[in-house]
């Protein structure tokens, strides 16, 4: 199952994470670090989070390699566990604490 995040529904109006329960500040760190990864190498086709999977089945935690990359269309980023095809989309991150892209200013 895959799932489908809008990272602004983890923050406040002024774009800060306001105070929320464990579980959802592990989920968002999960979620951070996948947006973190695809921003920063940004162009590239496919990169890997700073981050292991979150999936358990049968008690057991997957802890695999998490693949991420950005949707050129609408720029939305993907994500995948290459262990057990765990995967999810994240949408609304632009400009967040976590945008890593590399901005020029001129």
């Amino acid at each position: 199952m895959a799932l489908i995040t809008n990272i602004q529904h983890f923050l406040d109006e002024n774009g800060e994470v306001p105070n929320i329960p464990q579980e959802t500040q592990e989920l968002l760190v999960f979620l951070s670090a996948v947006i973190e990864a695809a921003s920063a190498k940004y162009d590239a086709p496919v990169t890997f989070a700073d981050a292991k999977c979150r999936s358990v089945e049968d008690g057991q935690s997957c802890q695999g390699e998490i693949e991420v990359w950005v949707y050129a269309e609408d720029n939305t980023i993907g994500w995948e566990c290459l262990e057990c095809g765990e995967e999810g989309v994240i949408s609304n991150w632009e400009g967040t604490q976590w945008d890593k892209r590399n901005y020029t200013c001129h």
